[in-house]
């Protein structure tokens, strides 16, 4: 009894201290590139060492796969943060404008929240999609798109994760400095991971019929 407590003290220890690791990574590359062209690789790479995590290959070594990450996705990544800030942008424009007419534009309320529920889908699974598979860049988007549609659990799962975890992250500044990128990743990973294996699955019978 005393050695389960021990072996599982020591390895909640082991992943505190690979999160918070990851986490600093996350930070400092982000800065390294002046967070305007930093975050999106950062966080690109961020995911691919949580997707090797969740995917069972927790002995990797954490520097090296981020590093290699960070650079060979360093510009394509920032085409897709591009595309997303300007969607957001016309968002937050289209989001002013309705504010202004709110009482004469209920249709184009509704019309306004359907493509946001969209869009927000689309950022969730946006990262794990471009660390799971090797696709072309645009087809990201879509792939994004259409698992989140087709897994609906799996997305609210992720959803409520993402939700809980910013709002611990929010608690206290320790978490925001040494857990707030690296947890959040990992957690859309879990969901995401585990939607990428049920399409898998369900491709695979449907070969087998």
């Amino acid at each position: 009894m005393v050695q389960f407590v021990t072996n599982g003290l020591y390895r909640f220890c082991e992943w505190v201290m690979r999160l918070a690791y990851l986490n600093i990574l996350w930070v400092s590359f982000s800065i390294a590139g002046l967070v305007v062209l930093g975050i999106m690789p950062a966080t690109a790479a961020t995911f691919s060492v949580t997707r090797k995590w969740v995917t069972g290959n927790t002995d990797i070594p954490i520097f090296q796969t981020f590093w290699k990450a960070y650079k060979k996705e360093f510009l394509r990544i920032n085409i897709i943060g591009c595309i997303l800030s300007i969607i957001a942008a016309v968002f937050y424009f289209d989001f002013v404008i309705l504010g202004v007419f709110h009482e004469q534009m209920s249709i184009m309320k509704l019309i306004f929240m359907s493509l946001l529920f969209v869009y927000g889908v689309i950022v969730l699974f946006i990262f794990p999609v471009y660390a799971h598979y090797n696709i072309p860049l645009l087809h990201t988007f879509k792939y994004a798109l259409i698992i989140g549609f087709s897994r609906p659990l799996h997305t609210l799962g992720m959803a409520a994760g993402a939700l809980g975890v910013t709002y611990l992250i929010l608690l206290h500044v320790t978490f925001i400095v040494f857990f707030s990128g690296s947890v959040f990743c990992w957690v859309v990973t879990w969901f995401a991971v585990k939607a990428f294996h049920s399409i898998d699955h369900s491709y695979a019978k449907r070969q087998a019929i």
